[in-house]
């Protein structure tokens, strides 16, 4: 599930849990009568079972609606709720007892919002007279913030880089926009006292990429950098960061890159980027399957192969 989900529009996300992926989470933005956006997250755990509606925005949401974990065959969960004020710390859980998971089976999670759909705990007078004016404000805090990297004004912290370039910046950032970092300078780490982070396993242009990121919300150079990027987006727990790279990845599926970018999905638990590689594997199932990148990945990825297989055996089902 992807892009906006209006009240009152059902919409469902397929997800296939196995014994490698033992969590997904798709993020989508919902919107209320007069326009106001926010954005959630729709997760699910393989241990415990568990389903999760999350919010990730500033402003509470409140929600009303129905959820419900299928197959193909059955409905295994229903739940409805009423009027649920959903804060940014304080998610919707369904703990889903009693049902084991079957590897090889897909389940929908599926959910159904009804109006009205409010945003409460900000002001919002008209979304069409505060929209230019939130763009502007947006516009300026990413240029202010920028402005602080570049400029390196009051940093606190200095980052090295794997070919010995020092990059400075402020810790408070950086905490605010990793839990990794954030726990790093909370704790008895070296770095604390030296005010100096080694990233010896990224060059100073992927660093200033990351850095780009965690100012400003977007990398500059995503063309060359999507793929490391997502890496470090893993490293650093930067969710937004990873469905960033993943999404641009899509973009980029070839015939010749399609087995690696469905691999990078498979560990870095982008879904999406999984799922396109996937279907460009299927329609073009004749020509891969005589090249020899294809024999070897199915050596070293015999999971993932089961899911290509699976993925294939469905379209010829369809088709007949």
């Amino acid at each position: 599930m992807s892009g906006y989900l209006t009240v009152g529009e059902n919409k469902s996300w397929t997800v296939k849990i196995n014994s490698k992926n033992k969590s997904l989470s798709k993020t989508f933005s919902v919107c209320d009568s007069i326009n106001n956006h926010g954005i959630c997250r729709l997760g699910i755990t393989k241990s415990p079972l568990e389903i999760t509606l999350e919010n990730v925005c500033n402003a509470n949401i409140t929600l009303s609606g129905e959820i419900q974990l299928c197959t193909a065959q059955s409905t295994l969960f229903t739940s409805k709720f009423l009027n649920e004020v959903i804060a940014n710390s304080n998610p919707l859980k369904w703990t889903i007892n009693n049902q084991t998971i079957n590897n090889y089976v897909t389940y929908d999670v599926k959910l159904n919002l009804e109006s009205p759909c409010y945003f409460i705990g900000k002001d919002f007078p008209n979304a069409a007279e505060t929209k230019g004016t939130a763009r502007k404000e947006t516009s300026n805090i990413t240029t202010d913030l920028e402005k602080l990297l570049t400029e390196s004004k009051y940093f606190d912290v200095e980052i090295i880089c794997s070919d010995g370039e020092i990059l400075k910046c402020h810790r408070n950032i950086l905490s605010a926009r990793s839990p990794v970092l954030e726990a790093m300078f909370s704790s008895d780490f070296k770095e604390v006292s030296s005010g100096q982070i080694k990233l010896d396993y990224f060059d100073t242009e992927v660093v200033k990429d990351l850095l780009s990121y965690i100012y400003t919300g977007m990398p500059k150079n995503l063309e060359d950098n999507a793929e490391i990027l997502l890496q470090a987006g893993e490293q650093f727990q930067m969710e937004a960061l990873k469905e960033i790279c993943g999404k641009h990845l899509i973009k980029k599926l070839t015939k010749d890159n399609v087995l690696e970018y469905l691999a990078l999905g498979d560990k870095y638990r982008q879904q999406d980027l999984k799922e396109a590689s996937l279907e460009m594997i299927v329609k073009n199932a004749k020509d891969m399957k005589e090249d020899t990148k294809f024999t070897e990945f199915a050596i070293n990825n015999p999971e993932l192969m089961v899911e290509v297989f699976s993925a294939m055996a469905s379209k010829i089902s369809i088709n007949h």
